[in-house]
């Protein structure tokens, strides 16, 4: 019963951020394909794309909220960490699946929409990686990995916005500080001063590493649909598996 109660009380908090999200994106998709149409007139071919790249950022976001309130809350009503954690595995397929569908449905409605006004129309983010492999897939099929993709890759972008969130949680004030410090210089000048002390001191032997090993294995993961959603899979199960690790001994902090 608890797990019931638990998974309801943390869909509350997505209900009203997702209406105002969805609000968000059809009047911004509706000012761009007025601007568009406008700019390069009627009867123009425009594409566009990226709702799903935009809902996994949201549920990113939505990963980074998700933890500081529902903990103590629940904790405070007799919910075990377990069944908490169960309760939030829960609430991120339900949500992945739901932004899921009503991104290819609002990518129907808008191809609908715009064929008075231009030759205008949005492709998933499946089509548009990997159309040009599979041409001849059907209707069904195409939709079904389109789903599926978009499914995946927004269940790894609310699994790693949790894990971040724990783990953080579970740091004291300094070292967080530390930490964000830290990340925010290796995401901005680790990949050029890794360049720069390859050149230096290994005679650019990481460099000739990657290119043998890793770019080859990066190449044929990519270029695969079945390869890059099952890596997907695989590290939202890994992040879920070090966030319970993470959130088992977590107490709450004043």
């Amino acid at each position: 019963m608890k797990l019931k109660q638990s998974i309801r009380y943390q869909l509350e908090d997505y209900k009203a951020s997702v209406l105002v999200y969805y609000c968000a994106v059809v009047a911004l998709i509706v000012l761009m394909s007025v601007a568009l149409g406008a700019v390069a007139g009627a009867g123009s071919n425009l594409e566009m794309s990226g709702i799903s790249a935009m809902s996994a950022l949201f549920l990113f976001i939505c990963g980074l909220c998700s933890l500081h309130d529902n903990l103590p809350m629940l904790l405070q009503n007799g919910v075990s960490r377990k069944t908490m954690f169960l309760a939030r595995l829960v609430v991120t397929g339900i949500t992945a699946a739901f932004c899921a569908i009503v991104d290819h449905v609002l990518s129907m409605v808008i191809n609908l929409l715009a064929r008075p006004f231009f030759s205008g129309y949005t492709v998933s983010l499946f089509e548009q990686e990997y159309g040009s492999i599979y041409p001849s897939m059907g209707a069904v099929p195409l939709t079904l990995f389109s789903l599926l993709f978009s499914f995946l890759l927004l269940l790894l972008a609310s699994c790693l916005g949790y894990f971040i969130i724990a783990f953080f949680y579970r740091l004291s004030k300094p070292m967080r500080i530390v930490v964000g410090v830290c990340a925010a210089f290796l995401l901005t000048f680790g990949l050029p001063g890794a360049k720069m002390l390859d050149s230096v001191f290994l005679g650019e032997q990481l460099r000739a590493f990657s290119q043998q090993y890793v770019e080859p294995v990066a190449d044929a993961i990519t270029a695969s649909p079945l390869l890059t959603m099952g890596c997907w899979a695989l590290t939202a199960v890994a992040l879920s598996a070090v966030t319970w690790l993470l959130l088992r001994r977590t107490t709450v902090r004043r």
